[in-house]
């Protein structure tokens, strides 16, 4: 039995607009920005395809001029949930440049068959090297198997809309109108129900990649300030402990408390205290090095781990937070300023658990609080018991 290319084409708009349905039923409304990028992917494709059956009854050269703006804003569209989900990704402007010109030649040259053939097929199939080029670029933390599939899925689709757009261009008597049942244009028809139903599996498993690492992001960071929470902290801090011990190297904990925090949240409210809170925190983040750690270690109490340092690079540390925050202090709200005490132990051959190191610091935060607070005080090392 021959397949008609009407039929074909009227079962994938179906199917399109199923997923389009389905997919806020599964994920719901309230998502991440890269999940909302691929529902809008998945309704432009479909109103893409219901534009381009329409047309020919209503309107051809209109309709199908917005088909084509609507299918090259769905690869649009995927390409950003890409980017969301991935991280930056290559071809943006000439993604976008392929995606305005689609259309616009299309309609331009829309009574050359030829040409308009061509040129959509052509502008498309760019499209789609551009979301295989986005999907394929480097991205560590996101599981290859998806993205795979993603790009299979598309490459195939390019081939067979770079055939069909040579067929129109160049061989027009081989492939004289849209719905010809030429043998590329049956399997283009075929394998877009196909890529459809695999990229939108691919996409859930995107989605559910994205839910897992948020939720784990949860688990281990504190909710105001985006450190690590003390939990996890302190799992970490007695990894690097244990290395420092092992291989012998420096190794320094930073204990931070906010000076005066209560007359903060008395005076100007627990709101602002927050603030005082993650802006402190980012100031922290930014001052770090790659491989220390930073905590909040409760309230307004914040510790540092720092990876090869010894009591000058931890006086150096506690340079940064002050330079950095006092410079933010100024930029952000000049009629609320604050200050710390900081209280640093350097690791000794002494320090068997990260405990001893997080006890000698916090009573050197003590002492700096003692002492009149706004200062950084050095732990008097632990006596190796004889």
């Amino acid at each position: 039995m021959a397949l008609d290319i009407q039929t074909l084409l009227v079962l994938m708009m179906t199917n399109v607009f199923v997923i389009a349905l389905a997919l806020p039923a599964i994920m719901g409304w309230q998502v991440s920005t890269a999940a909302r990028f691929v529902l809008g992917s998945a309704v432009a494709q479909g109103l893409g395809w219901l534009a381009f059956l329409v047309a020919p009854r209503i309107n051809d050269r209109w309709l199908s001029t917005l088909s084509m703006a609507l299918l090259s804003g769905s690869f649009v569209s995927m390409w950003h949930a890409l980017r969301h989900w991935l991280g930056p990704r290559p071809g943006r402007r000439l993604l976008w440049l392929a995606a305005g010109l689609t259309p616009v030649g299309y309609g331009l040259g829309f009574e050359s068959y030829a040409f308009r053939v061509g040129w959509s097929n052509f502008g498309l199939a760019l499209q789609m090297c551009l979301v295989c080029l986005a999907v394929a670029w480097p991205a560590p933390h996101a599981s290859r198997r998806w993205r795979t599939l993603v790009f299979v899925c598309l490459a195939a689709m390019v081939v067979v809309t770079v055939w069909r757009g040579v067929l129109g261009a160049f061989f027009t008597e081989l492939y004289p109108y849209y719905r010809a049942p030429h043998p590329v244009n049956i399997a283009a028809a075929v394998l877009n129900h196909l890529a459809l139903m695999l990229w939108t599996m691919a996409f859930l498993v995107a989605w559910r990649e994205e839910a897992e690492r948020e939720l784990r992001r949860q688990a281990e960071t504190d909710s105001l300030t985006g450190l690590l929470n003390r939990r996890v902290f302190a799992e970490r801090a007695a990894d690097l402990l244990a290395n420092a011990r092992r291989y012998g190297e420096k190794l320094a904990v930073v204990m931070i408390d906010i000076d005066h925090f209560k007359q903060i949240n008395d005076r100007h409210g627990h709101a602002v205290g927050d603030h005082a809170l993650s802006l402190l925190a980012q100031v922290l983040r930014a001052s770090a090095r790659r491989g220390d750690l930073v905590c909040r270690y409760g309230g307004e109490e914040f510790c540092a781990v720092l990876w090869h340092a010894d009591a000058h690079a931890a006086a150096c540390f506690d340079d940064r937070v002050r330079s950095a925050l006092k410079l933010r202090l100024r930029e952000v709200d000049p009629a609320v300023a604050f200050d710390f005490s900081a209280g640093v132990a350097v690791r000794t051959d002494a320090d068997t658990s990260i405990e001893d190191l997080l006890r000698r610091a916090d009573a050197a935060l003590y002492a700096a609080k003692a002492e009149g607070r706004a200062r950084m005080v050095n732990a008097q090392p632990l006596v190796q018991p004889v």
